[in-house]
């Protein structure tokens, strides 16, 4: 067992000294077995990661001596020490994996448990599999970037990035998938982007009894214009993990949203300045654009130059158009504009970093989104230099900012910042709407936990800052009476 602090309460053993006769030796030996056997019987569950953060989502269940991982992800700053750390648990002791979705702070460190030892299956939705070919080649890119740049070590080679690739199983929603002859699960629809899941893990124990686990992974906005509703899950369940991004607050509703971000298009229109868009590649970019076809279809905006400038936004696209089978129904009628949910009169993709340059030739007013979405790199950066000066511009805030993000200090106030070693001043207007987010607000994710209530012996509160899942867990013990904790990296906990 790993050396790490267990959530459980320990009863401290007295050992008392005594003359040990052959027959007390008999019956230690017998119940050292008995103990044996009751704690090999134990389900063990470990979080290294995404514990009071939001970032490298990672969970070991261990039965029997069969280690299985829920996601394996990576702090989304690729040039963070926290990556390169030693693993805390032997990579190739690990069966399999099973991935929630795609999103690299919950994927992204898969190659470096695969360059460790990892040789087992990846359980995905194919969608998801899809979507970490593009994301580990992107992130790979900005490792490699900065070993150039900053002399930082590569966590893994490219060689080995392709080779874990390799080991991906495609697993379709609502299929019990069996890992052994003691561990299964299904995946059902998490609604937070293409492909994402929720898994509900099966132990079968010596006992005949099945334990159920609940790993929410991230759950969706009800008011996403491209995915079904995330799944109520109505089987009975144990335990569970939910997370807890905001675990704290309250999104706009859909037409609010809407609202905000018409008024913001027809600001720059009027004041002749440009609205900068920092979007993730995976959903906030589609449903932006979905939002903006509406918008300019039905002349609820005058027609304005729209870019989409992310190579890696433009690939992911591509792979929504491959898997329209998971878009709800609505999402075609909301746009009727005969050309797509992604194509409409004044966008332009720019690929390659010449047509990326010609946009500064375009006179505002001009809209932009590009990556990444906490302006942490990509082309957004260039822009935010050029256009966070100007009193006419506006930096539209719609992704979650990660503590000690460029974007979390532009969302706090920040009047200059640092972009590619040159001081850049802020005069533009920054503006969030949090209405756009993937993740559940605390009403949702408060609706989605009542309906496990009854039968829960413990909800861990995960994947959140400690603020919003502190507030959460609160809010669960007080409207439904669940016994529930929020864990430290590196807690344990025996289930039974």
């Amino acid at each position: 067992m790993p050396k790490n602090k267990s959530i459980t309460n320990q009863k401290t053993k007295t050992i008392k000294k005594h003359r040990t006769t052959n027959s007390a030796k008999k019956n230690s030996r017998v119940n050292q077995q008995i103990e044996n056997k009751i704690s090999n019987d134990k389900i063990k569950l470990y979080f290294y990661g995404a514990a009071k953060e939001v970032e490298g989502s990672c969970f070991l269940v261990e039965y029997k001596n069969e280690k299985i991982l829920i996601d394996c992800g990576i702090h989304r700053d690729i040039r963070s020490q926290i990556n390169a750390q030693p693993l805390p648990f032997q990579a190739e002791e690990i069966k399999a994996i099973v991935l929630t979705h795609a999103h690299i702070d919950h994927s992204g460190l898969i190659p470096f448990v695969y360059k460790n030892g990892f040789r087992g299956k990846i359980y995905a939705t194919p969608p998801t599999i899809d979507f970490c070919v593009l994301l580990w080649e992107d992130a790979y890119n900005l490792m490699e970037d900065a070993a150039e740049t900053q002399g930082l070590p590569l966590l893994y080679t490219r060689e080995e990035m392709n080779e874990a690739l390799k080991l991906f199983s495609p697993s379709p929603y609502y299929q019990e998938i069996q890992i052994s002859q003691n561990i299964s699960f299904i995946f059902y629809n998490a609604g937070h982007i293409l492909g994402s899941a929720i898994v509900l893990l099966k132990i079968k124990k010596d006992n005949g009894r099945e334990t159920k686990i609940i790993f929410s992974g991230d759950l969706g906005n009800p008011f996403n214009l491209l995915l079904p509703d995330t799944d109520i899950i109505s089987e009975e369940a144990d335990y569970c993990l939910v997370e807890s991004t905001y675990g704290d607050r309250v999104h706009e509703d859909a037409e609010i949203r809407r609202e905000l971000l018409e008024d913001a298009v027809e600001e720059i229109i009027a004041n002749r300045g440009v609205l900068m868009i920092p979007v993730l590649a995976v959903e906030r970019t589609q449903e932006i654009l979905v939002e903006l076809n509406e918008l300019v279809v039905h002349h609820r905006v005058p027609l304005v130059p729209i870019f989409m400038d992310s190579p890696l936004a433009i690939k992911v696209t591509e792979v929504y158009q491959k898997y329209l089978d998971y878009i709800k129904i609505e999402a075609f009628k909301f746009v009727s504009n005969g050309r797509g949910l992604f194509n409409f009169p004044g966008l332009t993709f720019t690929l390659t970093t010449e047509e990326s340059k010609a946009i500064n030739a375009v006179p505002p007013p001009k809209v932009i989104l590009a990556g990444s979405g906490s302006s942490e790199g990509g082309r957004i950066l260039h822009h935010e230099k050029r256009y966070l000066p100007d009193p006419h511009s506006i930096l539209l805030i719609v992704s979650y900012q990660a503590e000690n993000s460029l974007g979390r200090r532009l969302l706090e106030g920040a009047s200059e910042v640092e972009i590619h070693n040159e001081t850049v001043k802020v005069n533009c207007r920054v503006q969030q709407i949090t209405g756009y987010s993937a993740h559940a607000d605390q009403k949702m994710l408060l609706q989605w936990i009542k309906e496990l209530r009854f039968r829960l012996k413990k909800l861990f509160v995960v994947h959140g800052e400690e603020t919003a899942a502190n507030t959460l867990a609160q809010k669960v013990r007080d409207n439904f009476g669940i016994f529930t904790e929020v864990p430290n990296h590196g807690d344990w906990v025996e289930l039974e």
